[in-house]
């Protein structure tokens, strides 16, 4: 591991947090984190300097999906380090196909969760933290219809109309992204008549997850 190496951690638990990051900078094998920070907005504040390895949390409650973080990080040149459920789901597979380069589960604990962080740094990914790439999607999204798809399928069940006020965008511009997106589904032969059947099938492709996860995980 060069002692150059920089690793940032964005986790959504200041207490996880804190405490993975003295983990990391201590021990056998200490590891500079540079960035450590609950939001992804925050790390966005720091964008030009995204440490070699990025530690993100995979269910980070924002308007940003798992998957346009994962390409944002990797067009920056970092190597993402996914924490979350579930890593042979689909979701966790398509993350890997979109470039992530571990997932670990937040059962393995923290020393043990560490020690995977630095032997991936390392380069040397443990077997525990090893996920089989998806295949190609059936249906390609950029990275806003990607977006504006999973808010629309989520749980809280958003209107275009909200998701334009948060974003900053037109609802106009919401609607036609959704639309495009939902007929992307249709010509593959799925139907997208309603916001479950949408999701079922982004489900299916891993571009997000069931509500169940978040229920699973204790997350609101």
């Amino acid at each position: 591991m060069s002692a150059a190496t920089r690793l940032d951690l964005v986790h959504t638990s200041p207490v996880v947090t804190m405490a993975l990051r003295q983990e990391l900078q201590s021990g056998p094998r200490p590891l500079r984190v540079t960035t450590a920070v609950h939001a992804w907005t925050d790390f966005q504040a720091e964008w030009d300097f995204a440490g070699d390895f990025v530690v993100v949390d995979a269910q980070l409650d924002d308007h940003l999906p798992l998957a346009v973080k994962v390409r944002a990080l990797r067009r920056l040149g970092s190597h993402p380090i996914i924490i979350g459920p579930q890593r042979h789901s689909p979701f966790a597979r398509r993350a890997a196909a979109e470039g992530a380069t571990a997932w670990i589960e937040p059962t393995l604990g923290l020393a043990q969760t560490a020690d995977v962080i630095r032997s991936v740094a390392a380069g040397e990914t443990p077997d525990i933290a090893r996920v089989e790439p998806a295949e190609p999607p059936e249906v390609h999204l950029t990275d806003r219809e990607l977006q504006l798809l999973s808010l629309f399928v989520a749980a809280r069940g958003h209107s275009p109309a909200f998701l334009a006020r948060v974003l900053s965008l037109r609802t106009e511009t919401v609607r036609s992204h959704i639309e495009r997106g939902r007929a992307r589904y249709r010509e593959a032969g799925h139907a997208t008549n309603n916001r479950a059947a949408l999701r079922t099938a982004m489900v299916a492709d891993g571009w997000t997850y069931d509500p169940q996860v978040w229920i699973d995980a204790g997350r609101p």
